[in-house]
């Protein structure tokens, strides 16, 4: 009954909120200076920069850097992945170095801030996601996705999934982990699973800058 009544609410043709709107109404901060608060953008005046460019339907793709303790990896990382994968409900590619990685950023980055918002109802019941441990594919009660890549790994396991939005994390470390395949980079890989949305597809990339040769650095020049 309770997923009935919330396919129906689904169902319902509702105007979608911007992002900078939903990460004000749905995000409650887990740790830090303000736990347990709502997230405000004018506590780092940098996000509401970046919001409203996300917001301003102007680009199709977003690269975020910045210093360690700027709250970049909420804003850039946690928000718009949730974003997709709530307010949408479409599925989303969570792109990073390598698979270790995948169950720490579920259980420490993108889970504390699902289980305080109403959205966390959705939570898988069943599956990796449910039990902890090895995490690379959730199904959400609402019918999203969240697929994790890694770096690492055959080409191969980055050619067979397709989805509209891309979010990467520690993305200068892709470099590292995926320089033994003789096709494109990782990150085009990844990108290249959005071909088919065409101007409709979004792909979001933060990480600290390690060298002038990495990813991050690239786009930035």
């Amino acid at each position: 009954l309770h997923d009935l009544k919330w396919f129906l609410q689904q169902a319902k043709p509702r105007r979608m909120r911007s992002m900078r709107q939903f990460a004000e109404d749905e995000i409650v901060l887990p740790s830090g200076p303000y736990a347990g608060s709502r997230f405000r953008v004018h506590r780092q005046p940098y996000t509401r920069l970046w919001f409203d460019e996300v917001d301003s339907g102007r680009w199709s793709r977003f690269v975020a850097t910045g210093p360690t303790q700027s709250g970049k990896s909420v804003a850039c990382f946690v928000i718009p992945l949730l974003y997709h994968l709530f307010e949408y409900g479409e599925t989303v590619i969570c792109g990073l170095p390598d698979m270790d990685m995948a169950a720490d950023k579920w259980r420490e980055d993108l889970l504390p801030i699902i289980e305080r918002s109403r959205y966390r109802d959705q939570l898988p019941k069943q599956g990796s996601g449910s039990r902890g441990g090895l995490v690379q594919s959730l199904q959400f009660r609402n019918g999203a996705t969240l697929k994790f890549m890694s770096g690492g790994g055959g080409d191969k396991s980055r050619a067979a999934f397709t989805s509209r939005v891309v979010v990467i994390t520690e993305t200068d470390g892709m470099d590292e982990s995926g320089r033994q395949s003789r096709e494109a980079d990782k990150i085009s890989q990844m990108i290249a699973r959005t071909r088919a949305f065409g101007h409709r597809a979004r792909v979001y990339m933060e990480c600290t800058v390690s060298t002038e040769s990495g990813r991050t650095w690239q786009e930035y020049t």
